[in-house]
């Protein structure tokens, strides 16, 4: 059985008695005396225009001296007595925060100025309890760079009052991740955002950026920790312009440093609170058991390790390939915005440490499992580059850089290679190809004055670039009247009119003509949850009537399937379900795979019922 506590302590104490010559003990923290009220929690900020001359220099090293307030620091040069028994204590903490609360320390001389916010969390206990289990992934990578970088272990429970340890957290004012970036800090510390990507939510990113800024505000406030906290949360500017204030008042001269608990009074609200709020949770963390605080055990050990790639992966299969869950895996990499990782790499992959080497397996038993697979893309009139990019999953510049393209300009008519992750790839494939010898179903609108490509494309319930890919134009390209559009679909084979009974609703006309309430809606000019009146006349679309010469021929094998035009948001799940047959039978009888991707617009074959 491992020792207790207070024997640590005293295994501690005897190794300092034989070192230094007697010297022992541990300070005790009476419990925080009642406070009146507590103090709202809120998140907190970086004050841009206070930080836009900082560069992102490396800290200072461990070995600079440190103020009355900053984290001790002991320089040892060779292994000692007193440095083994240490690390003997510290690797007998199974539990991650029993390592932190060990070596916690910027709070022992300021109890009576947290108590307040010391009583809100005793008030509150179901709130840390919460934090403390959503830090389990995290926690411990934190704890391991703050210790790196011989900072105040403090730091690590930093993200308990920025973001609750909620990787994709966002404050009022665009904050965003564990450590609560705005954009403008984010740029200057190489924390990268697009379309694919945000390093604000990236564990890895923005904890090693948290830690560079907060070293380099230690630095800029002459060694003194909690200083560099209030400049974290308030900005080093108005940390500046209240020592200032601070020195006016009191006419120190400027050569006398101040401390945070001097210019306190002259900072914003916000950063007034934050450095007590940091404090007092330090103080519940190390007091945790005296003051009856649960929190989640975390083991003393990594829980995740990273892997480097420089090729496009789909997640889904990092997933499969790992065995890890999706949501495990999303929690682990909230940085990536997209179902698959950016085209242009190098970008890492956090895994669970166990699944880390299966994967790994994996990848070296079949690499081309993460190959991009290139496919081709004809320019029509009106295309853009960044519309391909978003239809093929990837990037303008991805696609620039393949075809060796130095500008945006389209050539109508030629063919652009188009990098496509292997998922994606292969749902292209699996679809039929366009061709302007479409044989299916398929009815023409005459454009009237007044439409355009969207209300039609809203008309008849598709969305625009369907209508375009249909009749080969581009989504800017100019109507005219009394034009044909092709529209492909058997659901057009002629109008009918319908007078409104009393009780009628769009619902109830949309279940009686087999159609869609926005249908109903878009054929008449009306909004979907518009109140119609009994006498009110609604135009409906139906389908051809079936012939007898059909009729009678139904079991031949041609008229065994119905048709069915894909509309947006749809999947094989939906359909099948809408049309009462098996995601099996639908996947048999149009070519497809159950992860193919469906495309607006894409024609399916319906079996009949009982139909296989």
């Amino acid at each position: 059985m491992k020792p207790t506590i207070p024997l640590r302590l005293s295994l501690l104490n005897l190794a300092l008695a034989g070192v230094l010559g007697g010297l022992s003990g541990c300070s005790q923290l009476n419990p925080p005396q009642p406070a009146n009220e507590a103090t709202k929690l809120v998140l907190v900020h970086d004050d841009a225009q206070d930080i836009v001359n900082i560069t992102a220099n490396p800290s200072p090293s461990a070995t600079q001296p440190r103020s009355a307030n900053s984290h001790p620091a002991v320089s040892v040069t060779e292994p000692t007595d007193l440095a083994k028994a240490t690390q003997l204590i510290v690797e007998q903490h199974d539990n991650l925060w029993d390592e932190i609360a060990s070596q916690l320390t910027l709070g022992d001389d300021h109890l009576d100025a947290f108590d307040t916010y010391l009583n809100f969390y005793l008030r509150n206990p179901k709130h840390l309890a919460r934090v403390s289990d959503r830090a389990k992934p995290y926690l411990h990578y934190i704890v391991q760079q703050v210790k790196e970088r011989n900072m105040p272990l403090e730091i690590a429970l930093l993200p308990v009052i920025e973001s609750g340890f909620q990787a994709q957290a966002r404050s009022h004012q665009s904050a965003v991740g564990l450590w609560q970036f705005i954009p403008q800090t984010a740029h200057l510390y190489g924390l990268q955002k697009n379309w694919w990507f945000d390093g604000r939510q990236d564990v890895i990113q923005s904890t090693n950026a948290a830690l560079d800024y907060l070293q380099k505000l230690y630095e800029l406030n002459d060694n003194d920790w909690l200083l560099a906290l209030a400049s974290y949360n308030g900005g080093i500017g108005n940390v500046w312009k209240a020592v200032k204030k601070f020195r006016q008042k009191t006419q120190q001269a400027g050569s006398e440093k101040a401390d945070f608990w001097q210019i306190r009074h002259y900072l914003p609200k916000e950063t007034q609170h934050y450095v007590p709020q940091l404090l007092a949770i330090a103080h519940i963390v190390k007091n945790r058991q005296a003051l009856n605080i649960q929190l989640e055990p975390i083991d003393n050990r990594p829980f995740f390790d990273v892997v480097t790639l420089d090729k496009q992966i789909d997640l889904s299969m990092v997933a499969s390939l790992s065995d890890t869950p999706q949501d495990l895996l999303a929690m682990l990499n909230p940085g990536y915005l997209q179902a698959v990782t950016p085209p242009n790499g190098p970008y890492h992959i956090v895994l669970p440490l166990q699944n880390q080497a299966q994967f790994a397996e994996q990848l070296q038993k079949d690499a081309s499992l993460f190959d991009i697979r290139w496919t081709e893309h004809k320019i029509k009139a009106g295309d853009t580059l960044s519309e391909i990019a978003e239809r093929y999953k990837t990037t303008s510049k991805a696609i620039q850089k393949l075809n060796n393209m130095t500008n945006h300009r389209l050539r109508v008519g030629k063919t652009l290679l188009i990098p496509v992750p292997q998922h994606y790839a292969q749902a292209l494939a699996s679809q039929p190809k366009k061709t302007s010898s479409y044989k299916g179903p398929k009815f023409y609108h005459e454009v009237k004055n007044g439409e355009s490509l969207w209300t039609i494309a809203r008309y008849y319930n598709i969305d625009t670039k369907t209508l375009c890919n249909w009749n080969n134009i581009g989504v800017r390209t100019p109507l005219t009247i009394g034009q044909k559009l092709e529209i492909r679909s058997n659901q057009y084979g002629y109008q009918t009119q319908y007078t409104l009974k009393p009780g009628d609703s769009l619902w109830t006309v949309a279940q009686k003509f087999n159609v869609s309430t926005q249908e109903v809606a878009n054929w008449n000019g009306l909004k979907s949850n518009e109140v119609v009146q009994p006498g009110q006349r609604l135009t409906l679309w139906q389908p051809k009537k079936a012939t007898k010469k059909a009729t009678s021929a139904k079991t031949a094998k041609s008229d065994r399937f119905k048709q069915y035009v894909v509309k947006s948001g749809d999947s094989l799940w939906d359909i099948a379900k809408a049309n009462k047959v098996t995601t099996q039978q639908l996947v048999l009888h149009n070519q497809l795979n159950e992860n193919t991707y469906l495309k607006p617009g894409q024609v399916l074959k319906i079996p009949y019922d009982n139909e296989t």
